[in-house]
């Protein structure tokens, strides 16, 4: 009976382990990027910029996770967002960044993720990624379109 305990304890510390480590990844992956980086430190005044994210599965395109809000950077957003899906073995279908009068910037971005509503799911990931890449987030929605 000991021994079934000891496994139990063992396989509890080999898993607290792993997510210590799967932490300390995400950490300093998302240390990499550094608003520094993107913007000017001097800058005093900060124009805001929106941005507007759809992820599917890249299966079924009539579900999408929408997340909107805006940043300071959406330069860096879309490199954190970008780093985030690949990792993820998915793709950035389309990226697209708008300027008006250089005030006024937009970030609009498609893309897929395997195992997007999968268990854990990747949505929670890709949250934390807009989080990290300086995004607050304004609205998240789920699209469901029924043919």
């Amino acid at each position: 009976m000991s021994d079934h305990k000891e496994a139990i304890i063992s396989e509890c510390s080999l898993c607290a382990s792993q997510k210590k480590q799967a932490r300390a990844k995400a950490a300093e992956r998302f240390q990499r990027f550094q608003e520094k980086d993107y913007m000017d430190p001097k800058q005093g005044l900060c124009l805001g910029a929106l941005f507007d994210i759809a992820a599917t599965n890249g299966l079924d395109m009539g579900r999408r996770l929408c997340i909107f809000g805006f940043c300071r950077s959406i330069e860096m957003l879309s490199d954190v967002v970008e780093d985030t899906v690949l990792e993820h073995g998915g793709e950035v279908v389309a990226a697209e960044k708008a300027s008006k009068c250089g005030l006024h910037e937009k970030l609009t971005m498609t893309v897929a993720v395997p195992l997007l509503w999968g268990v854990p799911p990747v949505s929670e990931t890709l949250h934390l990624a807009v989080r990290s890449g300086g995004g607050i987030v304004e609205k998240v929605s789920w699209q469901w379109d029924f043919l």
